[in-house]
């Protein structure tokens, strides 16, 4: 099982533009299906989204797109039910009110970030 735990709100990376939205992809890397969750919570607000979807061997990876953001801290959650090690591969675009991509935060940089 995996399970990623982050605080986001719209300053999550330092730009000129601000990031409004967020499409997060993700990718199963293995044999079988695998469930993943991903919700997100406000603190002043409650729940702001939750999305379920199954990735297979056959289908490869899942896109959410339009997530949006604000300046109220959001906790994102992502958690698979696979037991197997490094079996997910997660990608967060980063887009302006406009749809214009500002970053890309891959699983790497996200790990680098909490640290």
């Amino acid at each position: 099982m995996a399970v990623y735990v982050l605080k986001i709100h719209e300053n999550l990376l330092q730009t000129a533009i601000p990031v409004r939205y967020m499409d997060i992809e993700l990718s199963y890397v293995g044999n079988g299906d695998v469930d993943i969750f991903v919700g997100g919570i406000s603190y002043t607000r409650g729940e702001l989204y939750r999305y379920l979807c199954s990735i297979g061997a056959d289908t490869g990876n899942h896109i959410i797109h339009n997530l949006s953001l604000s300046s109220d801290p959001c906790e994102l959650r992502i958690i698979s039910n696979s037991s197997t090690p490094s079996h997910l591969v997660i990608r967060m675009y980063c887009r302006s009110d406009q749809g214009q991509t500002l970053g890309i935060l891959s699983e790497h940089q996200m790990i680098k970030l909490a640290d």
